[in-house]
């Protein structure tokens, strides 16, 4: 059967999706040329490539979501540091 493989983005700053061939397939595994694969955060398998491609999709999404409400918190904590004053 044919699955589609993402590897964890943020490693390797950069998105692919692989068409892989699957022999078999459970709930938390997938076996690939006899060699068991363990599904997990770092490698997801999918069905079909348009899952694949909106789960990678989200992820970043969301790395981005993240990354503007820390540089809103750091931009906050740069404001307040401007207005300190030396205690006399």
């Amino acid at each position: 059967m044919i699955k589609y493989k993402t590897t964890n983005i943020f490693n390797t700053l950069y998105a692919r999706i692989e068409k892989i061939e699957v022999e078999r397939e459970t709930e938390k595994s997938v076996w690939i040329k006899g060699n068991k694969c363990c599904k997990t955060s770092y490698c997801c398998y999918f069905d079909t490539w348009q899952e694949a491609h909106e789960y990678i999709l989200d992820l970043a999404n969301n790395q981005v979501n993240r990354a503007i409400l820390q540089l809103e918190r750091t931009k906050s904590l740069l404001v307040n540091i401007y207005g300190l004053k030396e205690e006399l």
